[in-house]
């Protein structure tokens, strides 16, 4: 477990901090921006698909807690039930202190509960974080359980037991058919696991951040597809294995 007090604070172009992880030497965000990041890459696409009375989320992984507050500020909901794992204890018990943008400020007794807790529930929201293994975790869901999955564990490069093949079948399935599953990665590696695997693949237009990759079941008319067939002619399609 890693002191976060030992980890560097990072200010990202948007203004918004986050931090550098002494573990996987990675930040938890890009530096386009932590706050741009989580709603333009996750938040925004995943609740322009799914709306309901009970939107379930799996957020993969916790870390400082931005997709899932994002998701309580910003998201289309009546209830919003969220499941998170992280390994760092120490990382989230810190959070009460931890200056986040100040949209999150009308949230800080939510913050405030999930850090000295790892739980907070009211009549709308439900957020349970897991502390240990993400693959052991999703074990522990039923079949078609989540509507959202934010796929935004550290890169495959250093983190890759949460990008294999093998993950992504658990994932799929306990996501429901009309579930989408949102992250930054646009590597083939990763395109390859979930086309194999059935995903129609899009991504988002947008002028305020690059590119990431939106999978699901469904066909979707609002956001660019990624035509993965055209794409397999020119590159091997090849995905990480246990």
């Amino acid at each position: 477990m890693e002191n976060w007090e030992l980890m560097n604070t990072v200010k990202t172009n948007d203004g918004s901090l986050t931090l550098k992880s002494e573990k996987f030497n990675e930040c938890y965000h890009s530096s386009e921006g932590a706050l741009k990041e989580t709603l333009y890459k996750h938040v925004f696409p995943a609740f322009e698909v799914v709306n309901g009375d009970n939107i379930k989320i799996l957020d993969i992984c916790f870390g400082l807690g931005y997709n899932t507050f994002a998701s309580i500020i910003y998201g289309k909901y009546k209830k919003i039930e969220i499941y998170s794992p992280e390994f760092d204890e120490e990382l989230i018990k810190s959070l009460k202190n931890f200056k986040y943008p100040n949209e999150f400020e009308r949230i800080n007794h939510i913050i405030n509960e999930v850090s000295n807790n790892l739980y907070y529930e009211d009549e709308k929201i439900k957020i349970k974080i897991f502390n240990g293994d993400a693959r052991e975790y999703i074990k522990t869901f039923e079949d078609n359980f989540f509507d959202i999955v934010y796929q935004d564990a550290f890169s495959p490069k250093v983190n890759k037991e949460l990008w294999t093949i093998e993950y992504f079948k658990e994932i799929k399935r306990i996501m429901k058919n009309s579930a989408v599953l949102t992250t930054y990665s646009v590597a083939t590696p990763v395109r390859c696991a979930l086309y194999t695997l059935g995903f129609n693949l899009y991504t988002h237009t947008s002028d305020d951040i690059r590119k990431g990759t939106i999978a699901t079941f469904l066909h979707l008319n609002n956001f660019d597809i990624v035509d993965m067939k055209e794409k397999l002619k020119r590159v091997k399609c090849y995905y990480l294995e246990d």
